[in-house]
């Protein structure tokens, strides 16, 4: 097949629903449910957590709703101008990033902050991720090399090249294009955290059901820590706080929302919403199942309490959690992409605005160029025409045709008719844009920008995480501040921000339904800024104390 008609093809959107939610899926779903037990624990079981649990579900799916028509309304009047004459133009890959729709929201210096603000918590996941992979691959590695005397679970040569290794087999999937391509891997990914999920819940079941044993501890010990482990409210205030940052974390998925949606087929507001909640919600179902049973088995550890690592509660040499740990590490291995992925195109797009990086560009345009002449000259087939070349179903089509809310195209209505300064506010909203994409572009087509930047993250992350022997303060404070930041308050700020310069488009035509429905949804986001806002500053001022406490204590 020619070069053009496969370049075409990647430049459409040829995600699926299911392929989208699986990839969204892969980037939530992943080590950090296993610290859920103790989220559970500290704040009830039986009653407090669950009702935390789901208002943490609501919220977030709702952040992903304002993250997605932030990112659309900060691309959406150039791709109306590119797509009005020709509507099946709607197929074409969406442009939305996230550090465009801050530019386009806040400014320039906004543009720079979500970049790094996204780059870190990629960065430092992709690390907290390798130190965790390290951890899971340790009794296997310990029993093939014997590590050193009195190192206990840290860093060692044999255990960090087995993690090297792991990393350097997983690294050719870091430099695909787009992340439709690893629909399979995350189902792949799914399945192995099901399977840890199940591991810990049927020990947990055999906990309660005194099939286990409980360590030599006396029956009143085994009672206390029965009612211990059994709770509807936290015990205090504080343990109701360190656990806030391990639901938050859990549901972080934020800087991979907006490249799916670029390539999710037919993204109707119908389609986009299925996709959300068919992710979502089994999402919370299955943590919900790991926490309940996870902080259940309490009951059976030496102090009655649950750590940060539900599986550093069990045997080592316990056959079935080996294989739990097996299932994770294949977890976190198929993982590693949803993470790095992100941070290399934020680099790629940063590289791009260097010399260096505008001559590896032009490199590849004009061997790109070379390659379509040659195409053309010595190809046999001849191009059809474009209308033939839709490869999505033809209900999809239709149904861009009668939504009466569609969630990619903006209506058309005249500009001229707005007032005076709602134009000037427009005529800013495009320089701003147009001095955003001059900035970085679209650039991740360049193969070998691709792989600089993928190898650079990804295996200086490994190397930090070689040196880590914890990095449980990193993800404190990443799961109180950045996380926060990045999933709730950005695209909510945004979302006001961009939404109220579009507001003069949406006239009472349809009755006020229009209005009365953007009314609702500014109140939600507003309330949502106003709540997390304090929320960070009061999490970050907790995770800096514990840290200075442990500091103190000597436990770092």
């Amino acid at each position: 097949m020619p070069r053009h008609h496969s370049e075409q093809d990647e430049n459409k959107r040829q995600g699926t629903i299911s392929s989208a939610r699986f990839n969204l899926l892969s980037s939530m779903v992943g080590g950090g449910s296993l610290s859920l037990p103790l989220a559970f624990h500290q704040t009830g079981n039986m009653f407090m957590a669950p009702i935390l649990l789901v208002i943490t579900s609501v919220l977030a799916q709702q952040s992903i709703y304002f993250l997605v028509k932030a990112g659309i309304y900060s691309t959406e009047r150039r791709d109306m101008s590119d797509n009005h004459s020709d509507p099946l133009d709607n197929n074409k890959k969406g442009t939305a990033s996230y550090e465009n729709m801050a530019s386009q929201a806040f400014g320039a210096k906004a543009r720079v902050l979500s970049s790094v603000l996204v780059f870190a918590c990629c960065f430092f996941g992709t690390a907290g991720y390798a130190v965790l992979l390290r951890d899971m691959l340790e009794p296997l590695v310990d029993s093939v090399v014997t590590p050193p005397e009195g190192t206990g679970g840290g860093p060692t040569f044999s255990r960090n090249l087995a993690m090297l290794s792991v990393i350097l087999f997983v690294s050719p999937l870091c430099i695909m294009k787009n992340l439709t391509a690893l629909k399979n891997v995350g189902a792949a990914s799914m399945l192995s955290v099901a399977t840890v999920g199940l591991c810990v819940a049927y020990r947990s079941i055999e906990c309660q059901l005194g099939f286990t044993e409980q360590h030599g501890n006396h029956n009143n010990d085994n009672n206390e820590n029965s009612e211990s482990s059994m709770q509807a409210f936290p015990s205090s205030m504080k343990m109701a706080l360190d656990a806030t940052p391990l639901f938050i974390s859990s549901y972080i998925c934020h800087f991979n929302v907006l490249p799916i949606h670029n390539e999710l087929r037919c993204p109707t507001s119908d389609r986009v919403s299925k996709w959300v909640r068919t992710s979502m919600w089994p999402a919370t179902l299955f943590y919900y199942v790991i926490g309940l049973t996870g902080s259940l088995y309490a009951k059976c550890t030496p102090s009655g309490e649950i750590q940060g690592n539900i599986l550093l509660d069990f045997d080592e040499d316990d056959p079935l959690l080996l294989l739990g740990r097996l299932c994770l590490a294949m977890t976190i291995t198929l993982a590693f992409p949803m993470l790095v992925i992100p941070a290399r195109d934020i680099l790629v797009r940063a590289m791009a605005g260097t010399r260096c990086g505008r001559r590896i560009i032009a490199k590849g345009a004009q061997k790109s160029s070379l390659a379509d002449v040659s195409d053309v000259m010595f190809s046999d087939d001849e191009v059809s025409n474009g209308l033939t070349e839709v490869h999505f179903e033809h209900m999809e089509v239709a149904q861009t045709t009668h939504l009466e809310e569609p969630l990619l195209a903006m209506e058309s209505r005249s500009i001229a008719t707005a007032p005076d300064a709602m134009r000037d506010d427009l005529d800013e909203f495009d320089e701003n844009r147009s001095t955003s994409r001059s900035s970085g572009g679209d650039c991740t087509d360049s193969r070998l920008l691709r792989i600089a930047a993928a190898l650079s993250v990804f295996w200086s992350a490994a190397l930090v995480a070689c040196s880590v022997s914890s990095i449980d303060v990193v993800w404190d404070l990443l799961g109180s501040s950045f996380s926060i930041m990045m999933a709730f308050i950005i695209p909510c700020g945004a979302y006001l921000k961009l939404a109220g310069r579009k507001r003069f488009f949406n006239q009472v035509s349809d009755g006020g339904a229009s209005f009365r429905k953007w009314m609702v949804s500014r109140t939600v986001a507003w309330f949502m800024v106003m709540v997390f806002i304090p929320l960070m500053i009061i999490s970050t001022a907790n995770a800096v104390y514990n840290t200075l406490s442990a500091s103190v204590d000597g436990g770092i």
